[in-house]
């Protein structure tokens, strides 16, 4: 069938339709895909989502393909791309990528990022092909269950913000999009210090998500960050991450009780 392609900016829909075509054009993906709309629109914010610049592509008037645009100054990245299964496999991936490229340079964009499931394979050779280079890999992991004794010491609440400041000026290297001080301070969560120098970022809920992690540059290899994580799943029974942490930090979590989820993703960028 010929198809009949337009492109449209996402600010023609709102947040619960998004999510809608999002999960509808991530059907039979590699891994389960479902995203409500009020969870939708906490998460895109967060990530600095430009409706104006992520599009949703129309075969007859029907949604059928979909990428979100975060940007961060000079630096975008493609928070999400999923093409409905009829679609795939016809060369239009590349076509759309493209076409994202070609907007980010027009714009004035130096570097677009991305993540990729390992497993997914057509979409990794995809991105290769479009000049995208592998960076880092990007882990996740999940508590194995309430330490035993005590947790030594008392973390105290603090405003998210106290926290982001502190990771800001640092001058740390950048830290993969979804776990940035940037994203952290918009996120619906709690934020907690330990000794005024290690803090952690949590949000609540039935499977409560450990979503940053900072200690003070001068307090490093002290045990603080342990200590807090011990603190955190007495606090927080089952806590998990996001699979979007450095592999860096594997051997951190795995001695604090912790086990590595399955699922890895590969960060990548394109300098523009």
């Amino acid at each position: 069938m010929q198809h009949e392609i337009v492109s449209k900016p996402a600010l023609n829909w709102n947040s619960f339709q998004l999510a809608e075509i999002l999960t509808h054009c991530f059907e039979q993906y590699v891994v389960p895909f479902r995203l409500d709309g009020e969870t939708f629109g906490w998460r895109f914010v967060s990530e600095d989502l430009f409706p104006g610049d992520s599009l949703v592509w129309l075969d007859r008037g029907e949604p059928k393909a979909m990428a979100l645009v975060t940007r961060r100054g000079q630096t975008c990245r493609l928070a999400a791309f999923a093409i409905r299964p009829e679609l795939r496999g016809q060369g239009l991936g590349k076509i759309f990528i493209q076409q994202l490229i070609d907007e980010a340079r027009a714009r004035g964009d130096k570097q677009f990022f991305l993540e990729v499931i390992l497993g997914n394979e057509g979409g990794l050779a995809l991105y290769e092909r479009m000049g995208f280079v592998r960076q880092q890999t990007l882990v996740g992991f999940h508590s194995s269950g309430v330490p035993e004794g005590e947790a030594d010491g008392e973390q105290a609440e603090v405003d998210p913000l106290q926290m982001t400041h502190r990771m800001m000026a640092s001058n740390d290297a950048p830290l993969p999009w979804l776990c940035a001080a940037e994203t952290l301070y918009k996120l619906p969560g709690k934020a907690f210090v330990l000794d005024d120098v290690a803090y952690a970022m949590v949000i609540p809920g039935e499977i409560p998500k450990l979503r940053g992690l900072f200690v003070e540059p001068h307090a490093r290899r002290k045990g603080k960050a342990k200590k807090l994580l011990a603190l955190l799943q007495h606090r927080f029974p089952g806590v998990v991450t996001i699979p979007s942490l450095p592999e860096a930090v594997a051997p951190l979590f795995l001695s604090s009780g912790f086990t590595q989820d399955a699922l890895q993703q590969y960060e990548m960028k394109l300098t523009l």
